[in-house]
């Protein structure tokens, strides 16, 4: 049975400044956390409901397993509906930025949900890094964490200022920015060094206008009909898999 000081803590994980001082995080669901731990996250602690716990450590038996009722895996999840294993984890050292072919750079995306979806679909087409702004959600957030399905622990994340982006990459890099107009995704050439900068659905590209040095466009083929916008995870993985080929090149 989990202690109140372990609820407490549990809980507070919630918040992005106790993550901070306790350097720890929270992952919900079967599928994440098993996900998190073969990718080299190190799990502190995993809560599991009694019917299932044994068949856990089974599969980890290396790893700190306390076995719950229901009713308390409730009190401790982030979810509507817990499903088997809540767990708290120990955020990983950053390493430090090594610039590769092609860096994604995201511009005030504060939905959780967009963001995770970013992180899995850079980890799906094989971008290294991403870069955030320091306004960006912060990738250690519950619901980040859940949409990333574990893909979190294999792509590198980093949070730099404005200011500070341009220092990490190398000169002869070339900035590209997703824009409404500019020149199609599509009939264009690029060549690496590449960044490409993502802004979020509601804003574009803010804080990083002036770094763009070529503004790329995702034309709609239903030109007569078509939405506003698209949502900046979907925009994220249209032109990542435009990069394909320089990314794996």
């Amino acid at each position: 049975m989990p202690s109140a000081t372990e609820i407490k803590l549990f809980r507070s994980l919630r918040d992005k400044a106790p993550r901070d001082e306790h350097h720890l995080f929270v992952a919900e669901t079967p599928k994440v956390v098993s996900d998190l731990i073969k990718g080299g996250a190190k799990a502190e602690i995993l809560y599991v409901v009694h019917d299932k716990s044994d068949e856990w450590k089974n599969r980890f038996s290396q790893l700190n397993i306390e076995s719950v009722s229901d009713k308390e895996l409730e009190r401790l999840s982030f979810l509507k509906q817990p499903h088997e294993v809540s767990a708290i984890f120990r955020m990983p050292q950053p390493s430090e930025f090594a610039q590769h072919r092609v860096t994604l750079i995201l511009d005030n995306i504060s939905d959780p949900g967009n963001m995770g979806t970013i992180i899995r679909s850079a980890h799906w087409f094989g971008i290294k890094n991403i870069i955030s702004t320091e306004n960006c959600v912060d990738i250690y957030n519950p619901k980040v964490v859940q949409s990333t399905m574990g893909s979190l622990v294999r792509v590198n994340t980093y949070y730099f200022s404005a200011s500070e982006i341009s220092l990490q990459l190398d000169k002869k890099t070339i900035i590209c920015g997703a824009y409404m107009d500019g020149e199609k995704l599509m009939d264009t050439e690029f060549k690496t060094p590449l960044a490409f900068i993502i802004g979020s659905e509601a804003h574009g590209i803010q804080s990083l206008e002036s770094l763009v040095q070529r503004r790329i466009s995702i034309p709609a083929h239903n030109s007569d009909d078509a939405p506003e916008s698209l949502n900046a995870s979907v925009a994220a993985a249209i032109i990542m898999s435009a990069l394909t080929k320089i990314i794996g090149e």
